[in-house]
């Protein structure tokens, strides 16, 4: 029997032509099929590492945790987002067990430390996928790559066009 490795599917798939008039087995082929597992979808949070080597230590594991419920999937590289209106910080309260003016300042300190980039949207936040991701593992990779972290703290790259040439802004 074979034993079964970390990521990886095994299929058997049988096959046999009979004689429809006898009944008689006129072929029997046995196959197994080995096949690698892509990383399945998933939340993963980078937390302790990410923020010791930040040295982010005024955001609690339970906050981050309760945050991660509310982080929209991403696919297809598109931004991992949150929002975090009236509702999700009720929530974040009730996971926490503190008052909501410790909430404002666990989301206050988690954008000081580059865990949420502000958006021009109101209570709306992209994430670090360095930090807390929540997608299919292709889309995180191509989100990872959209991110620095300069003289120990993490900045978003951001692409935009001068006079038709693409230049980078850090």
């Amino acid at each position: 029997m074979l034993k079964r490795e970390k990521n990886k599917a095994f299929y058997t798939h049988e096959k046999k032509i009979i004689d429809e008039a006898t009944g008689e087995i006129l072929l029997a082929t046995k196959e197994t099929i080995v096949k690698a597992a892509p990383e399945p979808d998933f939340i993963k949070v980078y937390y302790e590492t990410m923020m010791s080597f930040n040295q982010i230590h005024n955001i609690p594991v339970q906050f981050v945790l309760s945050l991660s419920r509310f982080i929209e999937w991403s696919n297809d590289g598109e931004p991992m987002m949150v929002t975090l209106s009236k509702w999700q910080k009720d929530e974040l309260q009730k996971d926490c067990k503190v008052a909501l003016a410790q909430i404002n300042r666990y989301i206050k300190t988690s954008v000081d430390n580059g865990l949420l980039f502000k958006t021009h949207y109101r209570a709306v936040y992209e994430v670090n996928p360095f930090m807390i991701a929540k997608g299919k593992w292709d889309s995180i990779k191509q989100l990872q790559t959209q991110y620095d972290f300069v003289n120990g703290k993490w900045i978003k790259i951001v692409k935009y066009k001068i006079e038709s040439a693409e230049s980078e802004k850090v």
